[in-house]
């Protein structure tokens, strides 16, 4: 099973005086934040697009790379790489615990695992 991570707080929804999605209140240290956005810049790509998503901290620019990783354990979307490298926004803590557990040395997913990946972004069939 792979796990989700994400740089929103957990349960978040959107309502209509909330559209903007509140991002994690913890910072990373800026060595920290380089070493996580390198291990999430260095997982193997599941989905790829040219569209960008908006940076919600900089007056909405469409500046957000929406390309979907993996490592096999975890997957993500772009916009936790780019807060995580621009902002050093603290991505869940399962998964910080998790990098420094391994030292941020990056793995490399089986094919399996990046299908199992994509199965979690696939639309239901």
């Amino acid at each position: 099973m792979v796990t989700q991570v994400s740089v929103f707080p957990p349960g978040w929804v959107a309502t209509p005086d909330r559209q903007r999605p509140p991002l994690n209140d913890e910072r990373l240290s800026p060595d920290e934040a380089a070493r996580v956005g390198a291990y999430l810049q260095a997982g193997a790509v599941v989905m790829h697009t040219t569209a960008r998503g908006v940076d919600v901290l900089n007056h909405d620019e469409p500046v957000v790379p929406l390309t979907i990783r993996t490592d096999g354990e975890y997957v993500w979307t772009g916009p936790v790489t780019y807060y995580v490298a621009t902002y050093g926004v603290a991505p869940d803590a399962g998964f910080l615990d998790y990098l420094r557990a391994r030292d941020y040395a990056p793995r490399i997913p089986t094919d399996a695992e990046i299908e199992a990946a994509a199965a979690v972004f696939a639309p239901p069939r």
